[in-house]
């Protein structure tokens, strides 16, 4: 197992820990009134990338028995490989965008 595969299912297990913790209205009240907040955003692109990762693990499984072609395998793993890495770049955003903040003076 290299670096990256431990990445990966670094990252794999936090966003199957998040999507497991989030309470029923992680916005706070705010969806109601503006029909979506941020909050909602994160939820749902986390959850779309939990869904590639499964599909591509499902498509793995698939091909060991012989039931897929190693083109599906290829793009289903590539699909799930970039909806990861843009829910970690989103993520490492949001962590700069809050830094910036708190370096703001008051």
């Amino acid at each position: 197992m290299n670096l990256n595969s431990v990445a990966g299912n670094n990252a794999y297990a936090f966003v199957q820990k998040a999507l497991n913790n989030t309470p029923s209205d992680a916005t706070g009240g705010a969806s109601e009134a503006s029909g979506g907040g941020f909050a909602e955003m994160v939820i749902g692109a986390a959850k779309g990338a939990l869904d590639n990762v499964r599909q591509a693990e499902q498509v793995s499984a698939s091909a060991m028995v012989g039931k897929a072609s190693l083109t599906d395998v290829v793009t289903a793993v590539n699909g799930a490989d970039i909806a990861l890495k843009s829910v970690v770049a989103i993520r490492d955003r949001v962590i700069s965008a809050y830094q910036d903040i708190m370096k703001m003076p008051i």
